[in-house]
């Protein structure tokens, strides 16, 4: 799989800390097990759709706090080109402490967002868009994500949603998304179930709409053409960041592959991530 794909969206600084049970108030746990690493959405696709070979870039905020470092070199190591946005680069980046109990498999998460962070094109979109065959945006930074869909668009070039969750302003960015491979937490407004959602995105003009549902199969419509593609069964040690993995590898694999096909191989590869902790320890042998 070779293609020049680019993510425009949020990356983070994560922590992970794994540990025999949750500390009761006021209590000290060891670590089991600590990572860390660059992580949110378009951060962990890039990475993802990078190591199956594709050339990706990611635009995003990051800044030169000495915290941001450790994201920018794991982004690096990987293979990943970034181009740092952030208009106040001393700022803070965005930070997430992740707790992963090893006994229940539940975790805790801290995490601050996006409203802390102002992001600064100083490129024109056809700079950056020059040469990408695929564009995947995850919804922060929503503005400018508009005005790089459409510009996307304009230029035929495919547009992928990541939709996590629903954001405002999402109604503006859908008529320029080709694809959205969504989680079962998309819910637009108004909408109740799956079906409503799958409608509403193919009357704003999605023409390809898939919803992952963990371990449940995941549900795609094709234009109204339903189907469905099965995830494998997997113990898993570490769900953290499998939906980001998804995407990813989605991307990679829709560069040159349909669109059912690219959900089976990303299905299939997020599912075996699940078997390590962290979101980088799979890659050792994800694509084999």
């Amino acid at each position: 799989m070779t293609g020049k794909v680019l993510f425009f969206g949020l990356t983070t600084v994560d922590i992970f800390n794994y540990v025999s049970s949750f500390p009761a108030s006021n209590e000290k746990v060891r670590a089991i097990d600590q990572l860390v690493s660059a992580g949110g959405p378009a951060a962990n696709g890039a990475v993802s759709c990078s190591v199956a070979g594709n050339k990706c870039t990611l635009v995003s905020c990051l800044g030169r706090h000495p915290l941001a470092q450790l994201a920018l070199e794991d982004l690096q190591k990987y293979g990943v080109d970034v181009i740092d946005c952030l208009k106040d680069p001393d700022k803070l980046p965005v930070l997430s402490t992740i707790t992963i109990d090893l006994g229940s498999g539940d975790r805790s998460v801290i995490y601050t967002n996006t409203d802390l962070c102002s992001i600064e094109i100083n490129s024109t979109w056809n700079d950056l868009l020059k040469g990408v065959s695929l564009i995947m945006l995850d919804g922060y930074f929503m503005p400018q994500a508009i005005e790089i869909a459409m510009e996307a668009k304009r230029a035929k070039i495919k547009v992928v949603l990541d939709g996590g969750s629903w954001k405002v302003g999402a109604e503006k960015l859908l008529p320029y998304v080709q694809y959205a491979v969504c989680s079962a937490d998309f819910y637009p407004p108004g909408c109740t179930d799956h079906d409503e959602v799958i409608q509403y995105l193919h009357d704003t003009g999605v023409e390809y709409v898939a919803i992952s549902r963990g371990s449940r199969p995941i549900i795609y419509s094709i234009n109204g053409q339903t189907g469905t593609v099965a995830v494998a069964r997997q113990e898993a040690v570490d769900t953290l960041g499998a939906g980001d993995i998804l995407h990813g590898v989605f991307c990679a694999c829709l560069v040159e592959n349909d669109f059912v096909s690219s959900l089976r191989r990303a299905s299939l590869i997020a599912t075996r991530s699940c078997r390590s902790r962290g979101t980088r320890r799979w890659i050792e042998d994800g694509f084999k």
